[in-house]
Formats: structure tokens, C-alpha cells, sequence
């Protein structure tokens, strides 16, 4: 796989997270990509000591599939991903791609802190975080289980699944709820978890480059995007001072930050991807000096980040 902007070939192997909260469809979704993919999968599936493969698959893709029954992923299950991520990574036929179930109650992130380390990072990318949404329920599981508009916030793509047994009225309006937890991402209306499998596998839109054409903020259960954008080159020590007191410091608001930066006096930019208090941040092609920056969050006051970070701005450039 050739790395876009680079040219190099990225050995590494792709990683999908399929989160979703309980009894939305994600191991039917899982089961239909085992079928359909003719591609070697390696499967992690966490779900609190519940087989979470049909025995016929499990079956199939014999030492392929890893079940973590100790515990959840996001809480006391951290040991027991990274073991298995090492265990894929070993295999004398090692896979085209992971796909990580996540359970139905667990948060993404301390998933997405492991699988971003960068030990993990130099044999694996996240490549597409999916969260699967029963299209029956949408409203009340919102509304009554926080933890389901965490899992929407940081997904890239959202399933709305079981749409065959939805009413046809409410499916444009659970389409638009879900658009205002996460403007991002991209709404796939499904039946039985039958989404097109080989455009799922193909998707990186975890990569911090991809955030052309983010819609500006839109608010719904307290949380929304906007986008920050600068033409100039930042003050390094400046965005230092930013990145901490306005990303880091602020674990439980600004969930995700993804773009790239332009700083002042580095000859390249900097692609920049931030999960809570979590970071990593990686040299890219030459730089433009130009950043852009997409955040999403809880409760964000936007007029406050645009002036905090055009303070950052380096005020005048030498030609």
C-alpha cells in the first residue's frame, strides 16, 4: 500500500475497530466481512466472556479469531490487545487486515491510546473506526446511554443497521441525529450488517490528512466539529503552549483532533492526531506552512479556540 503524499509503501497492517452498543449488529457485521473479504483476516473480538464469532466461523478462520473474555477493552483488557496484536503480528501468514470488536458498553479510547503507541504503530494503523447504530432505537439509546454518543463521536463511518425493520418516517430523522453527534462521518443505511466490505477494508479515514470538506459545527447532545485553519506557518513554541492547554488539558472535551501542521522554522509539516490527552504527531511531505485542523468535542467554546490559536500564528514570514 503506497502512503499518499510519499510515494513509500506502507508495510503496515491495517486495523478497523467496529464498535456499537449492545445488540446494535456489530458481530453480524463482523460475520458478514469474514464472508465476504477474500483477504486473510486476523479478528479480536472482546465481549465479556460471550463467544462473539458464530462456532462456524470460528471454526473457518481457526487461529485467525482471538477472543478476550478477561475483561473490556477499556478497562482491563489493555495487556491482553497488545499481546494479541503481537501474536498477528508473529504469524507465519500474517493477515491483510485486523478488525478489533469492541463491547457493546466499552470506550474507544484507551483502545485507540493502545493501538496509537508507538510500538504498536511501527506493525499496525488504525485505519477506519466504524460504530454500528440499531436503526430502531437511535434516539433512546442516545438519550439514555452516554457511552453510545462517545462510540458515534470518534467514528468514522456509522452503520445504521436493521433499517428493514425500522419505520421508513423515522430513518431520515435517525439519519439526522446522527450526523449532529458526528458531522464527519460517513452514514451507511444497512440491512443485517450487509455493508459493501471491500470499500470498508479500502477506507483511511483515520489518516490525519483526510479532513477536506468538514461541515462547521453542529450540536447535538453537546457535542459538534469545527474546523481551525491557518495560511501561515504557527509558532512552535507557541502551538506547544496551545496543544496543552487547550487539547491535552481537556480530556473530557475535546475528544479528537486530526489535520496537519505548518510550523514556523521546520522544513515539513507535521501530521497531527489527537485521541483525549493522547498524541502522536509525524512528519509528512514538504511543508506549505499552511495547518488544518478538525476538532470534535463536548461543550466547546469555538470563539475561544479561534483566538487562542490565531495567537499561534507566526505574524509575518520572510519571503
Amino acid at each position: 500500500m503506497t502512503t499518499p503524499g510519499t510515494g513509500s509503501t506502507d508495510e503496515r497492517i491495517p486495523v478497523v475497530v467496529i464498535g456499537g452498543f449492545l445488540g446494535a449488529g456489530k458481530t453480524t457485521l463482523v460475520n458478514h466481512l469474514i464472508r465476504s473479504l477474500p483477504h486473510r483476516l486476523g479478528v479480536i473480538v472482546n465481549e465479556f466472556g460471550q463467544a462473539g464469532v458464530d462456532g462456524g466461523l470460528i471454526e473457518r478462520l481457526s487461529d485467525d479469531v482471538t477472543e478476550l473474555t478477561a475483561g473490556c477493552l477499556c478497562c482491563t483488557g489493555r495487556d491482553d490487545l497488545l499481546r494479541s496484536l503481537v501474536t498477528i503480528a508473529m504469524r507465519e501468514h500474517r493477515p491483510d487486515a485486523v478488525l478489533v470488536e469492541l463491547s457493546g458498553v466499552a470506550d474507544p479510547t484507551p483502545v485507540l491510546t493502545t493501538l496509537l503507541e508507538r510500538s504498536v504503530r511501527a506493525a499496525f494503523r488504525v485505519t477506519t473506526l466504524v460504530a454500528v447504530v440499531d436503526a430502531r432505537h437511535v434516539l433512546q439509546t442516545l438519550r439514555e446511554h452516554p457511552e453510545a454518543a462517545r462510540q458515534l463521536a470518534y467514528a468514522n463511518v456509522v452503520v445504521l443497521n436493521k433499517t428493514d425493520l425500522a419505520d421508513p418516517a423515522l430513518l431520515d430523522h435517525a439519519e439526522e441525529v446522527l450526523r449532529g453527534v458526528n458531522p464527519l462521518a460517513r452514514v451507511v443505511r444497512v440491512e443485517r450488517g450487509q455493508v459493501d466490505a471491500d470499500a470498508l477494508l479500502a477506507r483511511d479515514d483515520f489518516d490525519p490528512r483526510v479532513v477536506e470538506g468538514a461541515p462547521e459545527v453542529r450540536h447535538t447532545p453537546g457535542l459538534g466539529s469545527f474546523t481551525l485553519r491557518a495560511d501561515r506557518p504557527l509558532d512552535p513554541y507557541r502551538w506547544q503552549r496551545f496543544m496543552t492547554s487547550h487539547i491535552l488539558s481537556r480530556p473530557a472535551e475535546v475528544l479528537r483532533v486530526k489535520g496537519t501542521l505548518g510550523l514556523h522554522g521546520y522544513p515539513q509539516r507535521v501530521l497531527f492526531q489527537a485521541v483525549r490527552d493522547l498524541f502522536t504527531a509525524d512528519a509528512w511531505d514538504d511543508s506549505d506552512g499552511r495547518t488544518e485542523l478538525v476538532f470534535i468535542g463536548r461543550g466547546l467554546d469555538r470563539a475561544e479556540y479561534e483566538a487562542a490559536f490565531g495567537a499561534c500564528v507566526v505574524a509575518d514570514v520572510p519571503a
